[in-house]
């Protein structure tokens, strides 16, 4: 019984691990077909 339950801990882990590798990677998708404005912090006098 202990050994069931450790190998769905380990299985939940590693879902998780992908959903979030997964979310960085749309994440990255989106930020390079989405490029931002640089935008000067001060301006210069």
């Amino acid at each position: 019984m202990a050994h069931e339950k450790k190998s769905k801990l380990w299985l939940f882990f590693v879902a998780v691990c992908a959903l979030q590798l997964a979310a960085w990677t749309a994440w990255f998708i989106i930020a390079k077909n989405h490029p931002v404005q640089e935008v000067p912090l001060a301006t210069a006098r």
